[in-house]
């Protein structure tokens, strides 16, 4: 074989060699390309799908109990100031801690959440204390999930959602109010006609959960309630308008019931 041949083979062959090695790493760098992705978005599927555990718990625990949704809420956002203060190993720890308690996602659903029961209905099975802990839980793996990931830093618990919080939480703490005001009122009126069927009748009213008292007024009709087990105080009041039109409010007071503060709706 002619020697300057031979140096054209072997040149080709090496050449080919370099070629088919790169376009393997980059076959194999793309590769591990996808597959960071895939993590990424299994992780992130997966906080998706406990944020949404997340709020199914606070929906139930808001429901029956504001102010202990208050509270679990201000415990949540504490642990993660202190959690972003904390050097890797207590995060790593803390982490750990709570993947020995939940192996796998599906453990943090104490409620049985599914698509068909509505927030007013009664969760399939768990009781009170396990939501709190595991709205707890999955609060605190979320925020030390984000935090090992250096790409992330937008915090579980950002203060710019304080005020919608506290408003949410207001509503719910009014609406039941606003609905006690009104069982109270629908008694005095029973007490009224059954008063006035026996031939006394009444201008104020008190049981052991209520009082209920007509208050002065230059155009509309108010009154006085209070809510004796929460020992709370509201105002009722309502006006007739020339039309037959009837306006009416519920209100905060306190026992004085010279002070009104609107609700929340």
């Amino acid at each position: 074989m002619d020697f300057s041949v031979f140096i054209i083979a072997a040149a080709t062959l090496a050449v080919g060699i370099y070629i088919g090695r790169q376009s393997q790493k980059a076959a194999l760098g793309s590769l591990a390309r996808t597959a960071d992705r895939k993590a990424s978005a299994a992780n992130e599927a997966n906080d998706r799908y406990l944020e949404v555990l997340q709020r199914e718990l606070a929906n139930i625990i808001a429901r029956d109990n504001p102010d202990k949704m208050i509270a679990l809420y201000r415990k949540a956002k504490a642990q993660e100031r202190e959690m972003l203060n904390a050097d890797k190993a207590r995060v790593q720890a803390e982490l750990t801690a709570l993947t020995h308690k939940y192996p796998a996602y599906e453990d943090f659903d104490k409620i049985g959440t599914k698509h068909f029961v509505p927030y007013s209905g009664e969760p399939l099975w768990g009781e009170e204390g396990e939501f709190s802990d595991a709205y707890l839980d999955i609060s605190k793996f979320l925020i030390l999930t984000r935090i090992q990931d250096s790409r992330s830093h937008r915090p579980i618990f950002p203060d710019d959602d304080d005020r919608s919080f506290q408003r949410c939480m207001q509503e719910l703490k009014d609406r039941a109010f606003a609905s006690s005001l009104r069982s109270a009122v629908n008694s005095y009126y029973l007490a009224c006609r059954v008063a006035e069927q026996s031939g006394s009748p009444i201008g104020n009213y008190e049981d052991g959960q209520i009082g209920v008292f007509q208050l002065p007024s230059y155009a509309d009709v108010r009154y006085g309630i209070h809510l004796k087990e929460a020992n709370e105080y509201g105002i009722y009041s309502f006006f007739v308008h020339d039309d037959g039109k009837v306006s009416s409010r519920f209100s905060r007071s306190d026992a004085s019931f010279e002070n009104e503060t609107a609700l929340c709706r």
